[in-house]
């Protein structure tokens, strides 16, 4: 099986230094899972994990398909992953505001007791990429196509 890259930008690879020399980073906390996380999903191609809100997001060939928030890994889920983390127990990613709970369906929890079988999760992160593919698709098709009522030109012909 061919291994992708990983690339965790300001990142050391060396977990026991409490600050990176070239960037004058300290370590936060999370970085060793998500640096373990990357690793796993290596063989998907050129993953990159960078900081996101309190945790970090991972992006394979620019599209964005796992975070870690919380200390809780969550992938891109299309109905039929969803349905399948649901049923292992697994939860949507949730967050509050001051005035309400809200929950984003298209991210559901990794189960915790699946996280060291790596088969399983590159399966799962596979088809979190192809979820997150087709979205990244179906948003680029509406941005290109004006919609009804729009004032936008359509460009001119030559």
């Amino acid at each position: 099986m061919k291994r992708g890259k990983i690339e965790m930008p300001g990142r050391r690879p060396e977990a026991g230094r409490a600050q990176d020399p070239r960037r004058g980073e300290r370590a936060r906390p999370g970085d060793e899972f998500a640096a373990y996380v990357a690793e796993m999903f290596a063989p998907l191609g050129v993953v990159r994990a960078a900081r996101l809100f309190s945790g970090h997001g991972f992006k394979c060939d620019g599209v964005h398909f796992a975070m870690i928030i919380r200390g809780v890994l969550y992938l891109r889920s299309d109905a039929s992953l969803a349905h399948e983390l649901s049923a292992l127990g697994a939860r949507p990613f949730a967050y509050r505001t001051k005035q309400r709970t809200v929950t984003v369906g298209s991210y559901y929890a990794v189960p915790e007791d699946r996280l060291d079988e790596v088969e399983t999760m590159l399966g799962w992160a596979r088809r979190a990429l192809m979820a997150a593919r087709a979205n990244a698709e179906r948003t680029s098709a509406k941005r290109a196509k004006p919609g009804p009522g729009s004032t936008r030109k359509p460009p001119r012909r030559a």
